[in-house]
């Protein structure tokens, strides 16, 4: 059976059409017949310089690359019928696995999925993958701690639970063992540490050099770059199997022009993983042609010029290589439109009907597709020639305007996002989820692999509906897409909210909100504070639309600049301080300016001060500026000032008043109150779903009650479990101190915490801090150690910060240990005399310490 005789089915249409394409075909059996021998013949390595494992076909839009991919891609796995003139699937002594990616209406590349796919595609029973899989759980560890391993089966194996025995394989030499539940932070880090110390026997870690430069740096910068790097691990597995073992593996990449922007940020990303899997074939559809054979990109992609790509070189003679993918000859279009005529709920088509569609076609699948849409419309009426053959956005309005009402609606609903789901568009639109049922089987719409919105209206045919004649019954104004705009920004609102825990398909709403706020010149206030909300600020950059200076969206993308590409905290603060300095929506620079103290405030209070108060300046009623100044001036020492603003600028929210008078009474050593504020705070933080935040409140109440004597290892380990899912360094470090300090009794099993916590610390790229400080004062002092405290205190001085009330604290263990102050005690209360809180905190100090 072939495509022909597939046309009598009504729900076949022109885009699948493949007469014309067994030269594509004949190119891509070719290229796959030399792939297979380079991978036998050990001549697809990554030690090999020149890369022939790319073929590209090209072409414009509607041209029918998307079927094009999808059909090689079943017909070299045997899952359906051959096309007319298509070969017989090559006969293989292994099986061949595939893959697919699909990028369409995406900006970015997700190099952990592609390089996840692209394991689970190489699995089997006698393959096991340790250098990937170690690499792989220790990136997802630090970059997407708390999130379980994504479920992957092929083959019949089970992928995520192939890594877990990887893991629990070669790491049972240091007392390890993992389930599959989330990776988290610590994971990770004792999968770095145990590599960087040497201490498995596995052969692979002994080997692969490139593994520890991946975990180094995935333990500095968890980026997606490095997630990128991950499949050149994959691929040394590969090749260090034996030849009758290695995978046969083909992936398909459709529609890369989506990613080929004019910064080349995610391309970039999808380079990388091709240059490093030169054992699997790459199949790239796409609008352009691939240009990394150039030699002017070496600066850009990792991975560019004729010697890496000779097969992407024009005049290429050798497949795999680069095909433009022509339209269809006049004699196919007529043997299509004479075959369809008249069967299938298509009327007769007149030979001045067929003439004018060949005419207007210029070959293209798409056009077909929509002019049989037309024809049918008109079943039982006059069909007049001239209804046919104009400019393709003319054909695709004609078949919008013949669809139902309710449909058309859903459609227009539709056009206003590069991607969707039956139930978002009807939710938006008032329709029923059936009609949205209905119009995603229609011709108009595509469906495609994507875990949340698998459906997509044809570029042409959102443009078509955007430049609808107002004339035409029904059409939208302006306006009217305004207002679907913002039911469609509320649907999608609700979406992030039911999402709140899984931080990686929020994202995938947000963008698409984002989106909408682009194609529209909409504000969404909600939408800023949910991406703020969104773990790693330089994973968000990269789904956000393009920065720019004219939209509320361009310019909140600018705000995530600051954090792309690897930048430090002195690198963003001088983008912000640009930034700042360009014209701005008032939401925008409040945001910023809220962004640009947060990052001063890590090290640089008088400059975080100066922001905020100008914020305070701008905006009075401002709580959270409120707050955020009386934190600042606390965290200075300023105490004076902080009691004029609480009298010009009191707090009226009950919780973050009660904080600061927590933290007041914490200054003078009044334990008990200081602890109720964070543990009130964090309480209703919870209710709200401000996970994040709630926990930095949690943190701060476990370390009070810990110095209070009242807190057991139990909630140490609640709290640092859930620091660690969701990734938050200073609320781990703060669990371990007070883990260290309730372990004071116990010198070996404290010994343990305080190695676990400095591994922390190095793992991350941070520095000794207050809390361990006084963790470790404490532990050396109720352990009668005095060349540890000498030590300790020796450190101290030579790293000693500038004040704030933590590391007052620092000074008084010390000083409790018979030092010098190194600060001078500050006046909390005008009715109370420093001395006085100096001796309640002795008092403190000495019931930690005295066995």
């Amino acid at each position: 059976m072939n495509d022909f005789d597939r046309i009598f089915d009504p729900q076949y249409t022109a885009t699948e059409l493949f007469t014309n394409r067994v030269d594509e075909h004949t190119a891509f059996t070719t290229a796959l017949q030399h792939h297979v021998n380079r991978v036998l013949d050990g001549s697809a390595t990554l030690g090999v310089t020149a890369r022939r494992n790319v073929m590209n076909f090209y072409g414009v839009g509607g041209i029918g690359k998307t079927e094009l991919s999808r059909r090689l891609e079943s017909w070299c796995v045997g899952g359906s019928a051959d096309p007319a003139g298509w070969s017989e699937v090559p006969r293989l002594d292994r099986p061949l696995s595939t893959v697919r990616t699909d990028f369409h209406g995406s900006r970015t590349v997700n190099p952990a999925d592609i390089v996840l796919r692209l394991r689970a595609a190489a699995a089997g029973g006698r393959r096991r993958f340790p250098a990937f899989d170690l690499g792989f759980a220790a990136w997802w560890s630090l970059a997407r701690p708390g999130m379980p391993l994504p479920d992957l089966s092929a083959g019949g194996f089970d992928v995520r639970e192939q890594i877990t025995d990887t893991l629990n394989d070669i790491l049972s030499d240091v007392g390890a063992g993992f389930g599959v539940g989330p990776l988290t932070a610590r994971t990770g880090i004792r999968i770095v540490e145990a590599v960087r110390e040497n201490r498995l026997r596995s052969r692979t870690v002994r080997e692969c050099t490139p593994l520890l430069h991946v975990l180094n740096q995935a333990r500095q910068d968890p980026s997606e770059y490095v997630a990128a790097t991950l499949a050149g691990l994959l691929s040394w597995d590969i090749e260090n199997l034996s030849p009758s073992r290695r995978p046969i593996t083909v992936a398909f990449a459709d529609a890369a022009e989506y990613i080929q922007g004019e910064d080349r940020t995610q391309e970039r990303l999808f380079n990388r993983i091709v240059h490093l899997t030169p054992g699997t074939l790459w199949v790239v559809t796409s609008r352009n042609r691939l240009d990394w054979e150039a030699p002017h990109l070496q600066q850009i992609l990792p991975a560019s010029g004729p010697h890496v790509w000779p097969g992407l070189r024009l005049g290429a003679q050798h497949d795999p290589r680069q095909h433009l993918v022509g339209n269809l000859s006049d004699a196919d279009v007529e043997q299509y439109l004479r075959a369809a005529s008249g069967v299938a709920g298509t009327p007769e088509l007149p030979e001045g009907v067929i003439n004018n569609i060949r005419a207007g076609s210029h070959g293209l699948p798409l056009y077909l597709s929509l002019s049989i849409s037309v024809a049918r419309s008109l079943r039982g009426n006059a069909m007049d020639e001239s209804a046919f053959g104009g400019p393709l956005p003319e054909l695709a309005t004609r078949v919008f305007a013949n669809l139902p009402r309710d449909e058309r609606d859903l459609a227009r609903a539709a056009s206003l996002l590069p991607r969707f789901d039956e139930e978002l568009i009807a939710r938006a639109s008032g329709e029923t989820v059936g009609d949205a049922h209905r119009l995603c089987r229609r011709t108009l719409v595509t469906r495609d692999d994507h875990p949340l919105f698998p459906y997509r209206l044809h570029d042409a045919v959102r443009s078509a509906i955007a430049h609808e004649p107002i004339s035409n019954p029904g059409a939208w104004a302006p306006g009217d897409r305004r207002e679907m705009a913002a039911k469609l920004l509320t649907a999608l609102r609700d979406r992030s909210d039911a999402l709140l825990g899984n931080s990686e398909r929020r994202l995938d709403v947000l963008e698409m909100a984002a989106s909408l706020c682009a194609g529209q010149d909409m504000a969404a206030h909600w939408l800023a504070d949910a991406l703020s909300d969104i773990p790693g600020f330089a994973k968000t950059a990269d789904r956000l639309p393009n920065p720019g200076s004219t939209t509320w969206v361009g310019q909140l993308s600018g705000i995530y600049e600051a954090w792309r590409r690897g930048r430090g905290r002195r690198d963003r603060i001088s983008y912000l301080e640009d930034f700042l300095a360009q014209p701005l929506l008032p939401d925008i620079r409040r945001r910023a300016s809220l962004r640009l103290a947060y990052v001063y405030r890590d090290g640089d209070f008088d400059d975080a001060l100066r922001v905020l108060r100008a914020l305070l300046a701008a905006d009075p009623d401002s709580e959270l500026v409120r707050y955020q100044v009386a934190r600042t001036l606390r965290t200075m020492g300023e105490y004076e000032e902080l009691g004029r603003h609480l009298d010009r600028y009191p707090l009226r929210d009950s919780t973050t008043s009660q904080r600061i008078r927590s933290d007041l009474a914490f200054d003078r050593g009044f334990l008990d109150e200081a602890i109720l504020g964070p543990t009130v705070r964090a309480g209703i933080l919870r209710a709200q779903g401000e996970h994040r935040v709630a926990l930095e409140n949690e943190s701060s109440a476990l370390w009070r009650r810990t110095l209070h004597d009242r807190s057991t290892l139990q909630e140490c380990e609640a709290v640092l479990a859930d620091a660690d899912r969701f990734g938050e360094v200073l609320s781990m470090r703060t669990a371990l101190a007070a883990k260290v300090i309730c372990l004071r009794r116990e010198r070996a099993a404290a010994r343990v915490v305080v190695d676990e916590a400095q591994s922390l610390i190095d793992a991350k790229g941070q520095r000794t801090g207050w809390r361990e400080w006084v963790s470790r004062g404490v532990l050396a002092l109720y352990q009668e150690e005095p060349d540890a405290v000498e030590e300790l205190h020796e450190s101290w001085l030579a790293a000693s910060r500038r004040w704030s009330p933590n590391y007052q604290l620092v000074d008084r263990v010390f000083v409790f240990a018979g030092y010098p102050a190194h600060y001078e005690s500050r006046r909390v209360s005008p009715s109370e005399a420093p001395a006085v809180i100096d001796e309640r905190w002795r008092s403190i100090i000495e019931k930690l310490v005295c066995p």
